[in-house]
């Protein structure tokens, strides 16, 4: 009965570190928060966005090929074994994921201590969340990555966060408008709603 109790307790208890780990190799990198493994599956990172590059006639962001170089560096043709949490696959049909290498450096971790994305929050939350946000704080102290240009960018305005969704939206955008009050947070720069673990709304901050 001992011996039944303790495994039931290990099962329970057990990270997923105390399995096999199912390893593959990075084949592409897509950009600063996306990979493609050597089966085919492509992967998003889960709690962080980098900025976007250029696609097309789309121009990319400030920063999005840095961090895409980045992400080269960190997994490139490396093996990565994945977590997965709550949400599986996002709206693209991408894999959502915790990504590890092989001596069990974190690349979601690594992508936002250097201060090449800012955390990604979800209405339920998810297990690094908390790690994600200290590391975001760090880069921002010390103007890592696109921190630097978002504090020199920075100007005073009416932002409204949502302590839901964790989005913070300019005060004119229809999203704040049909906002409960019960979740609103008043913010007068950017700054303070990243520093406070909020992610902008992508219609209304660009």
């Amino acid at each position: 009965m001992k011996r039944l109790t303790f495994i039931l307790f290990f099962v329970l208890t057990c990270h997923n570190s105390c399995f096999a780990k199912d390893y593959f190799t990075v084949k592409w990198v897509d950009d600063g928060d996306t990979i493609v493994l050597d089966n085919g599956t492509k992967v998003r990172y889960i709690g962080i966005n980098t900025p976007e590059i250029t696609h097309g006639d789309k121009k990319g962001e400030f920063y999005g090929k840095e961090a895409r170089e980045y992400n080269q560096k960190l997994v490139l043709n490396k093996k990565v074994y994945l977590e997965l949490d709550y949400e599986k696959r996002d709206r693209y049909e991408r894999l959502l994921a915790y990504v590890f290498l092989e001596d069990e450096t974190f690349v979601n971790a690594e992508i936002a201590k250097e201060g090449y994305a800012y955390i990604l929050p979800k209405e339920q939350t998810s297990k690094y969340e908390d790690l994600f946000l200290k590391l975001q704080r760090e880069a921002m102290s010390k103007k890592k990555g696109i921190w630097r240009n978002i504090y020199e960018n920075d100007k005073d305005s009416s932002y409204i966060g949502n302590n839901k969704s964790k989005r913070f939206h300019y005060h004119t955008c229809s999203y704040a408008k049909r906002m409960s009050n019960k979740n609103k947070v008043l913010f007068s720069k950017q700054w303070d709603a990243f520093w406070n673990g909020f992610a902008p709304c992508k219609e209304c901050i660009k």
